[in-house]
């Protein structure tokens, strides 16, 4: 086949299979006769190469994965801040706030708000969620974008409860729920984290029927970036 197929139904596919294939192409771009042209055109040849790596950075350029991107969902009680985290279900990460990959044509934002009500098995609406970060500049660690969302107390056992929408694995990939305080991880976000290392969560924070009690290494350094960028809402000035 021609690699103007690459443009199927379209008029360029069909100039550009007629181009290289002397005319003998159908109106779809396909070869009808498959003897190629034995001309020699070095002007030709140069073209050719020009327009075929045109439409290998056009088509590279079209298909550009969007960055991943998490949310960290919290609460202010008094003088302690909260955070809503969740136990990864069927491994080993342990303990984190919610992320993950893009959906094509998503905004960061978007992706972060997706991610964070798929992950709480539904309960929370990804709506409310994009408007509680409108306006907000993700804290990056790398290719990574981490918002933060204060939200309402809800009993972590409920989100536990919730009937996800459907039976998706999307909205299975967390396990327990619990509110753990900031303070928990304030000691390890001070300091560089090693992502070969598990670093415990006081069992005394988790519900009972929980698998890890560590927090996933990954999430530690999303949060210590924004330690450092004094990107957390509760630590700014």
């Amino acid at each position: 086949m021609c690699f103007a197929l690459w443009l199927e139904d379209t008029d360029a596919g069909f100039e550009l299979c007629n181009y290289f294939w002397r005319g003998k192409c159908n109106e779809r771009g396909g070869i009808v006769d498959m003897t190629l042209s034995r001309r020699f055109d070095p002007d030709r040849v140069k073209m050719r190469r020009t327009i075929l790596t045109g439409l290998i950075l056009f088509l590279a350029g079209t298909t550009e994965a969007q960055p991943p991107a998490g949310m960290v969902l919290y609460l202010q009680s008094n003088s302690e801040i909260y955070l809503l985290l969740a136990e990864h279900a069927a491994n080993n990460r342990g303990w984190a706030g919610f992320g993950g990959g893009a959906r094509e044509g998503e905004a960061t934002e978007e992706t972060a708000a997706h991610k964070a009500e798929e992950e709480s098995r539904g309960y929370f609406d990804r709506a409310d969620l994009l408007r509680r970060i409108k306006g907000q500049t993700p804290v990056m660690d790398g290719s990574f974008a981490t918002y933060f969302a204060e939200v309402p107390f809800v009993p972590a056992q409920r989100v536990i409860n919730h009937a996800p929408p459907d039976s998706s694995d999307a909205y299975l990939e967390r396990s327990t729920f619990a509110w753990i305080p900031y303070s928990a991880i304030t000691k390890y976000v001070k300091k560089e984290i090693d992502q070969s290392r598990k670093y415990p969560v006081d069992p005394s924070f988790l519900p009972a029927g929980s698998e890890t009690n560590w927090f996933w290494p990954i999430w530690l350094g999303n949060m210590r970036k924004a330690h450092i960028a004094k990107a957390l809402p509760w630590e700014k000035d």
